[in-house]
């Protein structure tokens, strides 16, 4: 039965990555549209009528289409993350942000744009944030120790102060330069709509190696969530876990947000979602959560791309509205002592 759900997950994002180009505020018919993919794929191309305009392949090729990949890029690295960090601190309302990754990337981000920084040209501001927020986790993580080792109490808590100490830097940095907000604002709510295939090959790589190393640990993660004790007594070298797991999700989210900004509730919510549907072993809730979480945020730009014509909303927005909800539910789930992890 779970080959199955998998199967139907796998349909869902191809049907969603196809369905997705047909939306955007100039209109190209569904028909052009499946022969510009079409005319993509080797070796059958030759075989598809190329009835479209080069204006219409440069839309769907150059604009729509790194979108839309980008969403699934994304989605799954922060849905990988999501579960990941749930395992590792034993909590189920915990997402990969918890460790300072959205705080730091968006004060790396927001430095960028408040002090006009270029010293890298197009990439200043995707790198910066990638910097600062890898730089977060390791000053989180650096604080949590003790007597050498990491308690999941500690990373959370010291993750959680660290957040408040750089958002109050960066409501700072907004207030002084009241004229940068709205690029700020937009960058902190989270948008696809600025990915390009030069930003999107190198963030697509960095998520796909440490998505491939996060699910190699699924067995040692397994172990964790039932406490570093347990984990110890079945042969799991507990730190080292911790530390190259944790390692792993900062670098792949820390890629994602660089080139999308703040994206919520992906990471906390579609976890939850999968254990529901495949039981509490990572071997399936890994894979799983990346596959609900790139169907989930591209659906999300879908809305934030076709509920006002002519307008891009913010696709924090849309998720925090949407994964609200779902969140609330599964709360309601666990308290009630129906929730599988």
């Amino acid at each position: 039965m779970r080959y199955v759900w998998i199967s139907l997950l796998l349909i869902i994002l191809v049907f969603a990555v196809v369905f997705s180009a047909f939306i955007g505020s100039v209109r190209i018919s569904p028909i052009k549209i499946l022969e510009i993919y079409g005319s993509q794929i080797p070796f059958i191309s030759t075989y598809i009528p190329h009835n479209f305009t080069s204006v219409q392949y440069e839309i769907i090729e150059q604009l729509r289409e790194p979108e839309i990949l980008g969403g699934l890029v994304v989605g799954a690295s922060l849905g990988i993350g999501g579960a990941a960090v749930q395992s590792i601190f034993r909590n189920p309302i915990t997402e990969p942000y918890i460790i300072g990754l959205s705080s730091g990337a968006s004060l790396g981000a927001v430095m960028t744009i408040v002090l006009g920084l270029s010293f890298l040209g197009f990439y200043t501001m995707q790198v910066s944030a990638f910097a600062f927020a890898l730089l977060a986790v390791f000053i989180v993580y650096f604080f949590a120790l003790r007597g050498g080792k990491a308690h999941p109490t500690y990373l959370l808590l010291t993750g959680v102060a660290m957040s408040f100490f750089i958002s109050a830097i960066v409501a700072l940095l907004l207030f002084s330069n009241i004229n940068l907000q709205g690029e700020a604002f937009f960058w902190l709510l989270g948008s696809l709509e600025d990915i390009t295939w030069t930003l999107l090959y190198p963030v697509a790589l960095v998520v796909i190696i440490t998505s491939l190393v996060i699910y190699s640990l699924y067995r040692e993660l397994d172990a964790m969530q039932m406490g570093d004790h347990h984990a110890r007594s079945v042969g799991v070298n507990v730190e080292r876990t911790k530390k190259l797991a944790i390692f792993m999700v900062a670098l792949g989210v820390s890629a994602s947000v660089s080139i999308s900004g703040l994206i919520g509730f992906v990471g906390l919510v579609m976890p939850h979602l999968s254990r529901i549907l495949f039981g509490g072993s990572n071997k399936y809730v890994i894979p799983t959560s990346g596959l609900l979480g790139a169907i989930f945020l591209i659906c999300a730009d879908d809305i934030a791309r076709g509920l006002v014509t002519g307008v891009v909303i913010p696709i924090g927005i849309i998720t925090g509205i949407v994964g609200a909800p779902f969140f609330l539910y599964f709360m309601r789930k666990l308290t009630g002592g129906r929730y599988e992890g």
